[in-house]
């Protein structure tokens, strides 16, 4: 687009408006010179105007809008305006700036008088660029620069007017002209850029870091604004938690730049379609001035650094700093006002890091409403039809429904199921619509339909740690349950890979016939449930693996905060990845492994008190009623189990018999006697024998036991049996199955001062916190 009109608008109002026309002809004599800068050729303006400007704008800023020269009601009866629409309702007036350091030296103000922020701006950045394309935008943060922080606005100046943006739109279309892949040749390192290195890449949309001038300084092209902006996000994302502040301090430029003309690309050459592109830098900083502005010696410099300072043209108000100013002064000034070295490099780490994706088996039904938020269409239904998934009048193997999962932080939710099962066959079981981030799909699975999740495996702990327990929880107790969750998870996806299907029953190694007589005559279910019996996803989303419930679970930052400080953390022993069980609480002990699942058992997975020092004379962590501390471990639907510690449930003998006969699926006739003929350290039973007057068995293992003497599920398999003619009663403790951390332990340990790792150490003995790195 031809910017006749901007041109047009600056004469106009240069022609009406006095100061302004002064300013802008002082630009003219105004004194520079140059220096050289860790490879880069920077600018010196000797302006003295710039003080005027920062005195004048200093006087008038205030909280309110009464005095703001950027409210319509406070601008000179001079000054003319082009209004702009932004995105999201936001309006701009683009503005001459009556103290201009760029020939063309534009404002472009917020019709609302509202603080200086990046946030849900950058595309209105984006937009004025691809309108306006011989401009470049910038903003100043409110404390880099900003001289009216309190009036959101940018500015703008004619495309390539400082340094560093015309070095940065060179490189830039040089690496346009290359043959090479971007990025993947870059990722594999299969070639070098000399000024520029390659960090990360979202869709269409690349970042590099600046290797010359000053630290901080990043640089990113997209073909697309909507790739630009999620990069750009997940950028300040991280640099806010680098910097722990709400909005990183940055310096931003975005331009929309010609590439080379298609005719000239070789023959074949496909990269890079498109003429033009959106190229931006972010500067990063610590500070808004440098030590030299405080003193009081011949080394004071009365420079405030902005976009323009920070990108090569260098603003200088005072003659006898223009002059005094050398290659080291300048130096010391830069290193001192951006982001400090460590910062830097843990922002590159963050937006290097990657996450592993997963499939997560969400729900099973033959007929699934659903929602993709991107394309707006609303509530649509898959059905099964002859033995595929009917969609919209078409017949479908597979649905997929694409998501680009964030590598660097959290993606956003990007679909919605409707009526999915949660808690399913235990007293809690209910329906939620649940929304989600990452990939959908469908696939036929039996005479079902399947919704598969494809999401990354950070993303996932977001939800899993909100759906255990509130995510409003305290932050070392969800660091803990962090590297639980991701150390089970990985434990059980490299377990599936050397996996073999058996027949699903258990064969217990006991000699039966030390324990019960005549036990021939008895029938056996032994059995052990585990997740390796999913085939077509990694894990479900209900408690038979870990709860996965969507983002609509998470609310607050303490989850996030959580997740993002132990990202690829695992517990390990022996070198492999713990296997790191987790149940609700433990009644006082933890379990053995092999007490629930298969005959095995772990160094790190013992069965030890659940107290301080794990000493069995002092009280059991779990054994508390503290409201404060349940109400953040537990969700509502967990509040309304109030007896977790010590429950108990009382049946007449015909509902129990009905109960024991459906659920085993033997006909016992009616209950007789129940004996218990093993116990683990913790107390829970391993082996029972059912006696009725029709037929007998023998039932382990815990779960197992669980399920058959409840329509739904036991708490636990800690009980005492009380059996006469007419009733039977459980009385038990503990909630699950009590092997590894117990959550409501753990949040006590929490209330109390102890820190992830040590809670870690209580739970899993001997087992080492480590990075995983995925085979």
């Amino acid at each position: 687009m031809i910017n006749k009109d901007l041109d047009k608008f600056v004469k106009d109002q240069l022609s009406v408006w006095h100061l302004a026309n002064k300013n802008f002809r002082a630009l003219k004599a105004i004194e520079t010179r140059t220096l050289n800068i860790r490879g880069l050729e920077l600018i010196l303006q000797h302006n003295p105007a710039r003080i005027i400007s920062s005195t004048a704008n200093a006087d008038k800023q205030s909280k309110s809008s009464s005095k703001c020269p950027l409210c319509a009601d406070n601008r000179s009866s001079e000054q003319i305006k082009i209004e702009f629409e932004g995105r999201h309702n936001h309006i701009y007036d683009i503005l001459i700036n009556p103290y201009p350091i760029f020939p063309r030296h534009l404002v472009v103000a917020s019709k609302l008088h509202e603080n200086q922020t990046i946030v849900n701006r950058l595309g209105d950045l984006a937009d004025l660029s691809h309108h306006y394309r011989d401009f470049t935008f910038f903003y100043n943060g409110p404390n880099c620069g900003a001289s009216l922080p309190g009036h959101l606005h940018f500015q703008a100046a004619p495309r390539l007017s400082t340094p560093l943006e015309k070095e940065v739109d060179a490189i830039f279309t040089k690496i346009h002209n290359c043959e090479f892949s971007l990025p993947k040749d870059l990722e594999n390192k299969n070639i070098i850029l000399d000024d520029l290195d390659f960090i990360s890449s979202y869709q269409e949309a690349e970042l590099y870091k600046y290797k010359h001038f000053t630290r901080g300084i990043f640089v990113m092209r997209s073909k697309t604004s909507a790739s630009l902006e999620s990069l750009f996000k997940r950028l300040i994302d991280n640099a806010n938690v680098v910097q722990s502040v709400d909005e990183a301090m940055i310096n931003l430029f975005i331009w929309y730049a010609p590439t080379s003309d298609i005719l000239e690309r070789p023959m074949g050459y496909t990269h890079g379609l498109a003429d033009f592109e959106y190229r931006a830098i972010v500067i990063f900083r610590s500070k808004h001035r440098s030590f030299h502005y405080y003193l009081d010696n011949d080394r004071q410099l009365t420079m405030s650094p902005g976009c323009a300072d920070m990108a090569g043209l260098l603003i200088v108000p005072k003659k006898e700093d223009y002059l005094k100013i050398n290659e080291n002064l300048l130096t010391e000034l830069l290193d001192d006002v951006v982001i400090e070295e460590k910062h830097e490099q843990e922002l590159i780490y963050r937006m290097q890091r990657k996450q592993s994706l997963l499939n997560v088996g969400i729900m099973s039904a033959k007929q699934i409403d659903f929602e993709i938020l991107s394309d707006g269409i609303g509530t649509r239904t898959v059905y099964i039809e002859n033995g595929k998934l009917s969609y919209m009048g078409q017949l479908y193997d597979e649905l997929f429904f694409d998501a680009k999962t964030s590598d660097s932080l959290f993606a956003q939710e990007s679909f919605i199921l409707h009526s999915v099962t949660i808690g399913r066959d235990f007293h809690w079981e209910r329906q939620q619509c649940q929304s989600f981030a990452g990939s959908l799909k469908f696939v036929v699975d039996k005479d079902k339909i399947l919704a598969i999740n494809i999401i990354g495996l950070e993303d996932y702990l977001l939800s899993v740690i909100s759906s255990e327990m509130k995510s409003t929880a305290s932050l070392e107790y969800l660091k803990a349950h962090c590297i639980i969750s991701r150390s089970w998870l990985i434990s059980q996806i490299k377990a599936r890979k050397s996996y073999e299907k058996g027949d699903g029953n258990l064969y217990m190694d006991i000699n039966l016939h030390t324990l019960v007589q005549d036990e021939k005559d008895y029938k056996k279910i032994f059995k052990y449930f585990d997740r390796q019996e999913h085939q077509l996803f990694d894990v479900c989303a209900d408690d038979h693996c870990q709860r996965y419930q969507g983002l609509s679970m998470v609310v607050g930052q303490n989850v996030k905060k959580a997740v993002d400080a132990t990202w690829g953390q695992v517990l390990v022993y022996d070198n492999q990845v713990c296997d790191t069980r987790f149940s609700k609480c433990c009644g006082g002990r933890s379990e053995l492994f092999s007490s629930v699942w298969a005959d095995k058992d772990y160094n790190y997975l013992q069965s030890l008190p659940d107290s301080p020092g794990h000493k069995q004379d002092l009280e059991a962590f779990c054994d508390t009623k503290d409201k404060n501390i349940l109400s953040q471990v537990l969700n509502d639907y967990d509040l309304e189990t109030e007896d977790f510690y010590q429950w108990t449930i009382s049946y007449k003998i015909e509902e129990i018999s009905d109960i024991i006969s459906r659920k085993s699926g033997i006909d016992i006739g009616r209950l007789l006697d129940i004996k218990v003929l093993k116990r683990s350290q913790a107390g829970r039973i391993i082996l029972l024998a059912i006696i009725g007057d029709k037929d007998k068995m023998l039932v382990s293992k815990e779960l197992m036991i669980r399920k058959i003497l409840s329509p739904t599920h036991l708490k636990s398999a800690i009980f005492d049996i009380e059996l006469d003619s007419k009733s039977l009663t459980l009385r038990g403790r503990a909630w699950g199955h009590g092997v590894g951390l117990c959550q409501i332990g753990a949040a006590v340990m929490s209330s109390k001062g102890y820190k992830y790792d040590e809670i870690l150490e209580h739970y899993y003995p001997q087992a080492e916190l480590r990075i995983w790195q995925e085979d």
